[in-house]
């Protein structure tokens, strides 16, 4: 080989070597990448978690509430068992399917 060739082929060499590396350090960031993104999918299940347990005791709250409240607030305590029924009707329509 002359030495053109000679410098053709190691300088194709040095950059594949580099191109390895560079894939190299991109599958690192992917798989770091992916830990973070596993870890903030978890963060947002927590917290969906947190906001449906939150509802349910502003709910709960809220027909107590309307109980206590006596005779004027019964419509409210009306619709809040009407929901209520209509949430468990819902759910047997669910489980007979």
């Amino acid at each position: 080989m002359s030495d053109d060739q000679l410098y053709i082929v190691d300088d194709l060499k040095q950059k594949i070597h580099l191109l390895a590396e560079k894939i190299k350090n991109q599958k690192h960031n992917v798989i770091e990448l992916t830990v973070y993104n596993k870890e903030l999918e978890s963060k947002i299940n927590e917290r969906e978690k947190e906001i449906d347990e939150l509802k349910q005791q502003n709910n709960t709250l809220r027909l107590s509430k309307a109980f206590e409240a006596g005779n004027g607030e019964t419509q409210e305590a009306r619709l809040q068992i009407n929901k209520i029924v209509r949430e468990i009707d819902r759910c047997i329509a669910l489980l007979n399917r």
